[in-house]
């Protein structure tokens, strides 16, 4: 084990924030969040894989009508299992079945005051890859940033890891210097023990591996040759704070999250980071599995498995003291969401193949209590909606990724009209 240095550190971690490594962030609002004079704005995107059946859930047909072609449940001849059934709590209507989705019944009754469902949102595609960038960004482009890594830089430009990627997708775009995924670079280059610092003895620091040095200086190395020392040298003007980013995240270490860890857990580690000062937008895929082609009773798994993670995951945030708030539920935005939906009706296999419309799940800060908002029709497409109030209008509109993308914006704060010009965003899931 290498003992830290300090001439190598602030160097190596300035330089990886100029090669986008995902180490420091470029200069942003001064102020640490945990220093705000009023309630922080944090956000916490997941996303379950694959493409989930929302009629099983969210986007309510009655599983009784077998004219609307829209098949929620495998037939009970068939599967020898009970019906689904229409249900309400906390002022939401969903789709509920105790038999086989219990912890959905759990999750509404804890949490659907605080919730809001949006249906009836067009992907546009049925690819993953393209629905995923799509649902995320509100763009097939891969230059174009996400609604969490934006999130990061409206509310915690200048903190040392504004966006922090546990696991699944994320598209950084221009800020890709704001956004980390834990355990990819970073976690290659430094090594997760506290070590006597090498001027005060009593002042821990954070210690760099023989790896993560060897690491440093390959990337270092590279960056040299890409852009030479006349180049390079410029931008050090331009990024002169990293410097203090990086001695920041080697005083935050303790409080970079894991991923591989149950959902009380997360929501404790998450807590701590955001009350460090560390982060203020955090994406997770914790639950996948939903790309079921033939079997549909397989969704229900999935769902069971998604809503246990989330019903543990918001007990633990309620629990956690936030930054200015009693509850860091108070000053959080839970996004819940996935690529796309499952076609209406049943296949040969009695599975459901992609669909390019889906619902999304908002919980918590900012968020309009208790409402399921978008629709769509017999066909399981949206119609057209009012975009203040989410009832369908024929003077409306259709919800496309892009108003929900605007829409999400909106909620944390940041001008949807610099990053998605002339879209109307979709606010019928705002308080």
């Amino acid at each position: 084990m290498t003992m830290w240095n300090e001439a190598i550190t602030r160097r190596a971690m300035l330089r990886l924030g100029v090669s986008s490594a995902a180490l420091l962030a470029l200069p942003g609002r001064l102020g640490r969040v945990a220093h705000a004079a009023t309630a922080p704005h944090f956000l916490v995107t997941f996303i379950a894989d694959g493409g989930w059946d929302v009629t099983q859930v969210f986007d309510v047909h009655d599983p009784l009508d077998g004219t609307d072609g829209i098949d929620v449940d495998v037939p009970q001849a068939v599967s020898g299992l009970p019906p689904s059934q229409i249900a309400t709590a906390g002022g939401i209507t969903y789709v509920s079945n105790p038999a086989t989705r219990p912890t959905v019944d759990a999750f509404f009754s804890a949490w659907g005051a605080r919730s809001a469902v949006v249906n009836g949102i067009n992907t546009r595609s049925t690819s993953h890859d393209q629905s995923r960038q799509l649902v995320l960004t509100g763009y097939l482009d891969p230059t174009r940033p996400d609604f969490a890594v934006i999130a990061a830089r409206q509310t915690g430009a200048d903190l040392p890891l504004p966006h922090l990627l546990l696991s699944g997708a994320s598209f950084a775009g221009p800020f890709a210097g704001i956004s980390g995924r834990i355990g990819g670079a970073l976690g290659s280059a430094l090594a997760f023990n506290r070590i006597p610092g090498h001027t005060n003895p009593d002042q821990r620091q954070l210690a760099v591996s023989t790896a993560g040095e060897s690491y440093v200086e390959r990337t270092l190395a590279a960056v040299d040759q890409l852009e030479g020392p006349t180049s390079v040298a410029p931008r050090f003007d331009e990024f002169g704070d990293a410097s203090q980013r990086g001695d920041r995240l080697v005083r935050l270490a303790s409080s970079l999250p894991r991923a591989d860890v149950s959902a009380a857990q997360l929501a404790t580690s998450l807590a701590g980071a955001f009350r460090s000062g560390l982060s203020t937008s955090v994406t997770v895929n914790p639950a996948g599995g939903f790309d079921t082609h033939s079997d549909n009773t397989q969704q229900n798994g999935r769902w069971e498995d998604l809503f246990t993670f989330l019903n543990a995951f918001l007990a633990g945030l309620a629990a956690e003291a936030g930054v200015v708030s009693a509850s860091m539920l108070d000053e959080t935005t839970v996004v819940f969401c996935s690529e796309f939906g499952r076609s209406p009706e049943l296949n040969g296999d009695r599975g459901k193949d992609h669909h390019p419309w889906t619902s999304m799940l908002f919980v918590g800060k900012g968020v309009r209590p208790g409402v399921a908002v978008g629709q769509t029709d017999g066909h399981q497409e949206g119609v057209k909606v009012n975009f203040a109030t989410g009832r369908p209008d024929d003077a409306g509109q259709v919800i496309d990724v892009q108003n929900i993308v605007a829409g999400i914006l909106t909620l944390v704060g940041a001008n949807p009209g610099e990053y998605l010009p002339g879209v109307r965003p979709f606010t019928a899931m705002l308080a």
